[in-house]
């Protein structure tokens, strides 16, 4: 019973802490690592927003100029086209944006100067999609979307990878302005912060696995202790149950020993004899030799003896005093 107990008992302490390191695993494997990485894609998705639209304040500054008559639309394109040429972000200062219009036709490519005011409308990816001609279903649709496909990594033709880009309509020139990312730079950086995140993880859980360590092993303790307390007093227990009993036994046998005359006794006033239960007259001797442990020998006092054999002398035998004091008790 004790064994089935403590394996019970084990098992309410062992199982809760089991469950909390396990839902932590699921907290942060399960839930804030993908959040984390959703969270990371959102806010690249803005950055690239946010750049894109900087980008367009631009084309407005130009097109505010040529509607004011300060210059031309021709020259007021070139001077955008060229002074966003230049712009560059990111950590090495390559990410850069593209301009193309509806038709499509590449206006302006920093990397890619080859496809300047080339018709874009059949040109594909390396997985064969037709991206130019998607962005501009996307800018007619909407105004601004994003676009994914495969593109060469910044100044490098040979490596292609995969990009996301965000491209809008500038509409009073037709021109649609696009940046965007890498998405293996995003995995890296993902996975970057998903290692440190881990590692930090490994840690909080190292440091929760050893405080439910401890305070299981101090609760199997003290079960443990609580159990032996338990033992001992069961032995106790018993060693007071198997006392009694002896003790109880000895009572009885000491009673079974022991006669005890109590109540009323029907004596004769005469002869002395006493009535038992049954009606009978037994002599005084008999009935308390039946009735206890007590024995008889019989002998004559002197006030007897005087009464029975008065032609007697034993005055040497019984002196005057001795007889008075016989008399007495």
């Amino acid at each position: 019973m004790i064994n089935s107990f403590s394996k019970i008992e084990i098992s309410k302490i062992v199982i809760p802490s089991l469950l909390a390191i396990l839902l932590f695993i699921f907290a942060i494997f399960g839930v804030a690592l993908p959040t984390s990485q959703k969270n990371l894609m959102h806010q690249k998705q803005l950055m690239l927003i946010e750049l894109t639209h900087t980008v367009c304040s631009v084309l407005e500054n130009y097109d505010a100029q040529v509607r004011e008559g300060k210059i031309s639309l021709t020259e007021a394109q070139h001077l955008a086209k060229e002074q966003i040429r230049k712009l560059h972000y990111g950590p090495d200062h390559k990410d850069y944006y593209w301009i193309n219009d509806m038709q499509p036709r590449m206006i302006m490519h920093p990397y890619r100067p080859d496809l300047e005011q080339q018709d874009l409308s059949t040109f594909s990816d390396a997985s064969g999609k037709h991206l130019f001609t998607e962005i501009v279903k996307v800018v007619q649709k909407d105004g601004a979307g994003f676009v994914p496909y495969m593109w060469q990594l910044h100044d490098d033709p040979q490596h292609v990878d995969s990009k996301l880009s965000y491209v809008r309509l500038f509409q009073p020139w037709g021109w649609i302005i696009g940046t965007g990312i890498y998405l293996d730079d995003v995995h890296s950086e993902i996975a970057k912060i998903s290692k440190k995140l881990l590692y930090i993880s490994l840690a909080i859980l190292l440091f929760i696995a050893c405080i439910s360590f401890f305070i299981t092993y101090q609760q199997v303790e003290n079960l443990r202790q609580r159990q032996s307390a338990e033992a001992e007093v069961e032995r106790y227990r018993q060693n007071l149950e198997k006392l009694v009993e002896k003790r109880t036994e000895d009572l009885q046998l000491a009673q079974s020993k022991i006669k005890i005359l109590n109540g009323f006794l029907p004596i004769c006033s005469n002869c002395k004899k006493i009535r038992d239960d049954k009606g009978y007259w037994n002599q005084i001797e008999s009935y308390i030799r039946d009735h206890s442990e007590a024995e008889f020998s019989h002998g004559i006092c002197p006030d007897c003896v005087k009464i029975l054999y008065p032609e007697l002398d034993f005055s040497e035998l019984f002196p005057p005093e001795s007889t008075e004091t016989e008399g007495q008790k």
